[in-house]
């Protein structure tokens, strides 16, 4: 129960951008509280299992182009948190023509959780609005009140600004500014098992469809011991049924998929993404958030997008956070 909690600084969101701001306040000696929605760490970098196969449902890969990220994932690989899948075309890259696409050992999810270990996170919070107090910021939620000398908000830009609006924060021009203009794709996640495996040449693919964006063999992966692939719809599909139910993603998506797999599917799961990923980005790292208080936006919007933008965005949260 957080009813008298104090910490230095309130992190609201377990995501990568959530956990790398908290590390970085650590080594400073600044002390968090990470208040989290979800019953486990990761945000979008998530991993479930569901009978005898597992799934990375969000995030299915990343890349690193920033020297900050790369010595972040360099000591992931070191102490083999982290192993790459498969190499891609890197268009943005002068310097060489491919793209490492790296994964969490044995499922996403492996990375936040590694990165909470030795952090206060609290989940299944749902923040339900910030005050001020005489000497900083509280968060209240149904479990507790939080009190701290700052804050980093870091869920997705319209999550983050129904937060801020429904406590009354007077917002700066510039947070204004980027909630008015953030916008984002949903996504459907299908997680299907299979009967045989799933027989796709290089453990994915991105079928030209308009329902289906990508089909990710969690098995080629290392993710799941058993035939399971993670089905991603389009935004366009997800934007026309995101108010449907499973009963509707399911067929349409496994029907779709079907023709590209030798195993068939047996059972299917879904999951709804409803901000899956930003359509643009402001690229400043972080924001101050309001005009008075010392609360810091951060997320994947505010540097780049992808894991590696959560990650720089996070840094840039710790950095802006004057105590």
């Amino acid at each position: 129960d957080g009813a008298m909690s104090r910490t230095d600084v309130i992190v609201v969101g377990a995501g990568l951008a959530g956990l790398t701001a908290a590390r970085a306040l650590q080594v400073r000696g600044i002390s968090t509280v990470i208040l989290d929605k979800g019953r486990s760490p990761g945000g979008r970098m998530a991993t479930r299992t569901i009978g005898n196969a597992r799934y990375d449902h969000g995030a299915q890969h990343f890349s690193v182009r920033s020297p900050e990220f790369r010595a972040e994932v360099d000591s992931w690989r070191k102490s083999g948190l982290v192993t790459e899948w498969f190499s891609s075309p890197g268009a943005t890259l002068a310097d060489h023509r491919t793209e490492p696409r790296n994964v969490g050992r044995g499922g996403m999810r492996a990375i936040p959780e590694h990165l909470a270990a030795g952090l206060f996170v609290e989940t299944s919070i749902h923040v339900e609005r910030i005050e001020r107090t005489d000497d900083g910021v509280a968060a209240i939620s149904d479990h507790g009140t939080w009190r701290a000398t700052a804050m980093i908000v870091t869920p997705p830009a319209p999550q983050a600004n129904d937060l801020l609006r429904r406590s009354g924060m007077r917002l700066t021009d510039s947070a204004e500014a980027t909630f008015a203009e953030a916008d984002y794709d949903a996504c459907v996640a299908i997680m299907a098992e299979l009967d045989q495996g799933a027989g796709l040449p290089q453990g994915h693919l991105t079928p030209a469809d308009e329902a289906v964006a990508w089909i990710a063999d969690n098995e080629n992966k290392g993710v799941s011991n058993t035939p399971a692939i993670t089905i991603h719809s389009t935004p366009g599909f997800a934007e026309a049924t995101l108010d449907h139910g499973p009963s509707h993603w399911i067929p349409r998506l496994v029907d779709a998929s079907q023709p590209h797999l030798e195993g068939s599917v047996v059972t299917a799961a879904a999951h709804r993404w409803r901000y899956a990923q930003p359509r643009r980005t402001f690229d400043i790292g972080a924001m101050a958030a309001t005009r008075d208080l010392p609360i810091v936006l951060a997320g994947e919007i505010y540097s780049g997008a992808r894991v590696e933008g959560a990650f720089l965005s996070g840094a840039a949260a710790a950095r802006l956070t004057e105590l």
